[in-house]
């Protein structure tokens, strides 16, 4: 008997093992992502009256980013509260409103510490500057 010829078995391809994916680093809370960004620029559209000149209502935000809290906390304690205030001022009010405030000439005392207690109260949350007087 004639010895038989082996017999050829199809090869198989190496398949490449696929990698288990790499599960994402953990980033814990992403602060800077777009809807981060959209979240906060509807917290500074969403407004409320805080005084009325010549019959033009201005307004504030009713909620501040807290990013706005911290550095006003921070110049606050670093170089004061009129300097706090000098920021609370560029950030809340529109260049409009602060003007209408400087030319008003009928502010009474009053009013004024009204509006500028309203202005600190907004931007550092309440006890961060001490008791109020």
């Amino acid at each position: 008997m004639a010895a038989s010829a082996p017999r050829k078995t199809p090869t198989r391809k190496a398949v490449p093992r696929k990698r288990a994916a790499k599960p994402p680093a953990d980033l814990g809370i992403v602060l800077d992502d777009p809807a981060a960004q959209a979240e906060v620029e509807q917290l500074i559209a969403d407004r409320e009256p805080l005084f009325t000149v010549g019959g033009v209502t201005h307004t504030i935000p009713k909620r501040v980013p807290p990013s706005w809290s911290m550095k006003a906390y921070k110049i606050a304690t670093e170089q004061g509260e009129a300097a706090a205030l000098g920021f609370a001022v560029e950030k809340l009010l529109t260049d409009e409103a602060w003007e209408a405030l400087q030319e008003c000439e009928t502010v009474t005392p009053t009013a004024w510490e009204k509006v500028l207690n309203a202005l600190v109260d907004r931007i550092l949350p309440d006890g961060v500057l001490g008791p109020k007087a």
